[in-house]
């Protein structure tokens, strides 16, 4: 059972999204995040605690130094004068707490008013089928950029090989844009060609790949994709440098922290790249590839999302983590349902 790349919305409730939040967390950012990954600092770990839902970020607290992890219910007790910052997990926004707060969801990390949940692989019951009976199924599939909202204007784009392929042509086109590239068959990921205009930031584009099969011309489903305007990539900049200025552990932040902040703006591209680093740097850690493995899921991508629940539950049980392996489980049945 397949549904359409194409990004629909539709507004849900706050406990829905709280819902679908506590099942998860340009090129100068990623530089960013992977000079943080050298760095570590130990950060307070509360007995008891199972999920995590924001991080006090700065210090001002009586008790709680500044990387410490939150809980629902945990209390900051700010220095008489001080001025405590927290992340909240739940909006990837930072709070700025003066009085003695009650730190818990959704009282002190709200739902944005507006919001609206994209038709995503982990989220399928908000789409529908609009393929006909005669799909094409050897049809190319854009892999990457992932999701429908990124920061890089020079993306990488790749795509499912299609068999007796003789080139691909990749076509990228938007208001006043356009670009096409061919490529030979046995190339299925192309860096963002130099001699092209970059996209520009604030703008929606449409990507697409053509196989073409000795004259017969097989498109991929086209990938609407926006870049995200200047206020909110310096937003996101300015909090990605908040986050590494804390040194934490690496993992921990990518898949708690950074994760927040980037799906807060549906930026699957930028959270996807960013826990691939760290597996390429070697993590153990089962919960960043079960993180990876549902941020793949969200970009329609079931095998990439196999592959890494497949390592999450081999970690899981050599660490004996139970709670990450009722997740695993939980992504294995989607995956099994996709695959369907």
């Amino acid at each position: 059972m397949q549904f359409s790349l194409n990004h629909r919305k539709k507004k849900v409730s706050k406990l829905q999204i709280a819902a679908l939040i506590s099942i998860l967390p340009s090129t100068l950012l990623l530089s960013d995040i992977s000079s943080a990954g050298s760095q570590t600092q130990s950060v307070a770990v509360k007995s008891g605690c199972r999920k995590f839902i924001g991080r006090v970020s700065s210090s001002g607290d009586l008790h709680l130094p500044s990387g410490s992890r939150l809980c629902q219910g945990d209390r900051i007790n700010p220095v008489k004068g001080a001025t405590v910052k927290v992340l909240c997990y739940l909006n990837g926004d930072f709070v700025y707490l003066r009085h003695s707060t009650v730190f818990k969801e959704p009282d002190t990390c709200t739902v944005p008013q507006e919001i609206a949940e994209l038709c995503t692989g982990l989220n399928p019951s908000n789409c529908y089928n609009p393929k006909g009976a005669g799909e094409e199924k050897e049809a190319p599939t854009l892999i990457s950029p992932y999701g429908s909202s990124m920061l890089s204007t020079r993306p990488q784009i790749s795509w499912s090989a299609v068999s007796n392929a003789t080139n691909y042509t990749v076509i990228v086109k938007g208001y006043e844009f356009y670009w096409e590239t061919t490529v030979d068959q046995k190339t299925t990921t192309l860096t963002y060609p130099k001699e092209q205009i970059e996209l520009q930031l604030g703008n929606t584009y449409k990507i697409t790949v053509i196989a073409n099969r000795r004259g017969s011309l097989i498109s991929s489903e086209p990938l609407v994709i926006s870049v995200l305007p200047e206020k909110d990539q310096k937003e996101i900049a300015y909090k990605v440098k908040q986050i590494n200025d804390l040194n934490l552990p690496p993992d921990e932040a990518a898949f708690l922290d950074l994760d927040a902040v980037f799906m807060s703006k549906s930026l699957l591209n930028e959270s996807i790249e960013t826990l691939k680093a760290r597996v390429a740097a070697g993590s153990q850690n089962p919960t960043l590839y079960r993180v990876l493995a549902d941020r793949y899921l969200e970009a329609w991508l079931p095998n990439e999302a196999l592959r890494n629940y497949q390592v999450a539950n081999e970690l899981a049980k050599r660490t004996r983590n139970s709670d990450e392996l009722a997740k695993v489980q939980q992504g294995l049945k989607l995956v099994e349902w996709h695959n369907k």
